[in-house]
């Protein structure tokens, strides 16, 4: 079993990921619509972005990472030590130890660097060019952990940090990944085998990473990176345009968003909406920036949480026994679990044209919807990872 757990790492962390999905998304059940507890925006804040959308990352890239690079699978130790990771992330979030909740982060995403970098050093292939927002995600999450860290040991001190931390961890550090991971996954599954077979011909060839690396992913990494320095020095409207354009160039080369998808899964066309997401709010949010937190929310639930759904489904079916990706035909759970986050995704945009009397009403039915999509998602998928024929062989 602990083979097994090594290999598919994402048989833990999924799981992890979406225990504080359905608690950050009940908090706002309880709050909004029973009027039970405290207003929780910055807990649930805490645990969609330090909880629930940490863990599916980890879950993920120390999965992936060694199949695209040819290299070792997690070891025993590195497994020991992210568990150890898990279990005192979980004792410091609900001791309200926020300090050490930012540092218990910290220290993970250090230690996946080094994961990575271990794996990446000593590959067998080049991983796909994209790949380069997959490292530059990691150094971003861990910049902006350290800032949230800091903020939280020392508000007084470390108030500057604040805008920072924000801007880094919840922003620049997930969308990395979505554009990094995105870039060679979304092709694939939405069915556009020629540009897979395009970007296999260029970064598996006998040559360094940084020789394969194309100049366009080159120019957008410094674009995307300058954009979130921008936002952090209170050009925000800049700093949205320049992260804008990056989306929209990887949409349209890498996703073809443009164009019709080649795949009549469910699954894929799901995904495809959740990339539909981060380019719309991308552009409102240069056209209304007092608004920002609510766009964000169209990415925050749009198209981060749609989009790692949809991503940990085809994970969980291509790692799962005896299963077939004939399953992604099926409406229940894409359509039925896509379309509620989607719908959870429009309605959070438009709470501000709520009355303030429904501001917590509506914030809960918001809560509500995502809560029952992860549900729905939890009572397939989570049968699927615990596969008792699979966890004993």
């Amino acid at each position: 079993m602990i083979k097994l757990f090594c290999k598919d790492p994402f048989r833990i962390f999924f799981p992890v990921a979406i225990f504080y999905l359905l608690y950050a998304s009940g908090l706002w059940i309880f709050y909004g619509i029973f009027d039970i507890g405290d207003f929780p925006v910055s807990e649930h804040a805490n645990l969609f972005i330090g909880g629930y959308l940490y863990f599916s990352i980890l879950g993920f890239l120390l999965t992936a990472i060694p199949r695209f690079t040819d290299s070792e699978f997690l070891t025993k130790y590195e497994l020991l030590f992210f568990l150890i990771v898990i279990i005192f992330n979980l004792i410091f979030f609900f001791l309200n130890l926020i300090f050490w909740f930012w540092l218990d982060i910290f220290l993970g995403l250090i230690f996946l660097f080094v994961f990575g970098a271990k794996r990446f050093l000593k590959r067998k292939q080049n991983p796909p060019f994209t790949f380069l927002f997959v490292g530059m995600g990691i150094l971003i999450g861990i910049f902006g952990s350290l800032f949230n860290s800091l903020l939280n040991l020392n508000e007084e001190l470390f108030f500057y940090l604040e805008p920072w931390g924000k801007v880094l961890f919840y922003d620049g550090m997930t969308t990395s990944f979505v554009i990094g991971v995105g870039g060679r996954l979304i092709p694939g599954i939405l069915g556009f085998k020629d540009i897979i077979i395009n970007q296999r011909e260029i970064y598996e060839k006998s040559k360094s990473f940084i020789e394969v690396l194309p100049v366009n992913i080159q120019l957008m990494a410094i674009l995307y990176f300058v954009s979130l320095l921008l936002e952090g020095f209170g050009r925000e409207v800049i700093g949205y345009i320049a992260r804008a354009i990056v989306i929209t160039y990887m949409s349209i080369k890498y996703w073809r968003i443009h164009t019709k998808v080649k795949t009549g899964k469910w699954h894929g066309r799901i995904l495809r909406i959740s990339c539909w997401f981060i380019l719309i709010a991308s552009w409102i949010l240069c056209f209304k920036v007092d608004v920002a937190i609510h766009v964000k929310h169209l990415i925050y639930i749009g198209t981060y949480l749609l989009m790692t759904i949809m991503v940990a489904s085809r994970v969980i079916i291509a790692h799962g026994y005896q299963s077939s990706l004939e399953f992604e035909h099926r409406i229940f759970p894409y359509l039925i679990t896509g379309s509620l986050i989607a719908l959870a995704a429009i309605l959070r945009f438009l709470v501000i044209f709520s009355e303030p009397d429904n501001y917590n009403v509506y914030l809960g039915f918001v809560g509500f919807l995502v809560f029952f999509s992860a549900l729905a998602w939890s009572l397939i998928f989570l049968k699927k990872i615990f596969n008792t024929r699979m966890l004993s062989s």
